[in-house]
């Protein structure tokens, strides 16, 4: 089955002050979404499904579109905050779901893009660019494990295309990444959210969810949410986001932070790896990694971008004569 390209764009760039998703950074003005699918197609994909917020589509349909080649399937899904495919949740659950307005998170995102998902897919952001390397991993794991996992064997097995964590850091403030914890046959073993990275005197710091400062090297496999998963993933997902509201709801009950939690990849697949009810292979990607986080970040990123056209690696335009 062909599998599918699930870019995350639904976020609000709150930090950003506008829209990083239509962001034009090429030379020629693409946005990263373009390289996204211009890696994606040479890799062999040929099927694309964009998570948006309402707002967005529009804007997406008539300025992106209509640059990507006609051999590529593109669906378009709605993440909303209304949109939570669980059943039997109590009035505690549901005030919490009225009250909210920020999207719920990644994991929240993949989940509702259930019906358009029926076989393998990578998972990745519509504000990062990861290069080719990341799509050639994505799609040999597909090939040789992904359907039903290696040799049919039960957990399910899954992959992180992992990055090092001082090549994804900003010099203009912090970054949340998934610190990784890899054993010797690249396997996943852990991996948690650290938010708030950044340089400091010769380290790098950041936070964890529960507000514990950390101390890396720099030198660490991250994730910035390049993930491969096949259908079995959603009954996972599913459990863990009832799970989730019920301690939103609880916490917003109690006067505390609940409410405004988040359903996060990094944090479901750590959680199921703790239960060992799947593996998950980590690929490493040897391409430069480009992220936008913040409005400083977005010369660092038409520069980079810039230097691999000159170096020939992307055609100038990007879409001239290229996936027709």
């Amino acid at each position: 089955m062909n599998p599918t390209i699930l870019v995350l764009a639904a976020g609000m760039s709150t930090r950003y002050g506008r829209p990083k998703q239509l962001e034009p950074l090429g030379p020629s003005g693409e946005t990263l979404v373009d390289y996204a699918v211009f890696d994606a197609l040479r890799a062999g994909f040929s099927r694309l499904v964009l998570v948006i917020r309402e707002e967005l589509e529009q804007a997406f349909r008539d300025e992106v579109l209509p640059r990507w080649p006609r051999k590529l399937e593109v669906l378009f899904h709605r993440q909303r905050t209304d949109d939570l495919p669980v059943s039997g949740l109590g009035y505690k659950e549901e005030a919490l779901i009225r009250a909210r307005e920020k999207p719920w998170g990644t994991a929240h995102a993949v989940l509702t893009a259930r019906p358009l998902l029926p076989g393998p897919f990578v998972v990745l952001n519509a504000d990062d660019f990861y290069g080719p390397s990341a799509y050639g991993r994505a799609m040999a794991f597909v090939r040789e494990e992904a359907p039903g996992g290696v040799s049919g064997n039960d957990p399910p097995v899954f992959a992180l295309v992992a990055y090092t964590l001082r090549e994804t850091l900003s010099r203009h403030g912090g970054v949340n990444r998934g610190l990784c914890r890899v054993d010797d046959r690249g396997w996943l073993e852990e991996v948690r959210e650290v938010l708030d990275l950044r340089p400091d005197h010769g380290e790098i710091r950041g936070r964890t969810l529960g507000g514990r400062t950390v101390s890396l090297t720099g030198e660490e496999p991250i994730s910035t949410n390049f993930w491969v998963f096949t259908p079995e993933v959603f009954p996972f997902l599913e459990k863990g986001l009832r799970e989730f509201l019920v301690r939103e709801a609880e916490g917003a009950g109690a006067g505390t932070e609940g409410g405004d939690g988040e359903f996060l990849i990094p944090t479901e697949v750590n959680r199921l790896l703790q239960e060992r009810a799947v593996r998950v292979r980590v690929p490493r990607a040897t391409d430069p990694f480009f992220g936008i986080t913040h409005p400083q970040d977005r010369e660092g990123v038409v520069r980079g971008l810039g230097e691999l056209a000159r170096e020939g690696r992307y055609p100038d335009p990007l879409w001239e004569g290229s996936c027709s």
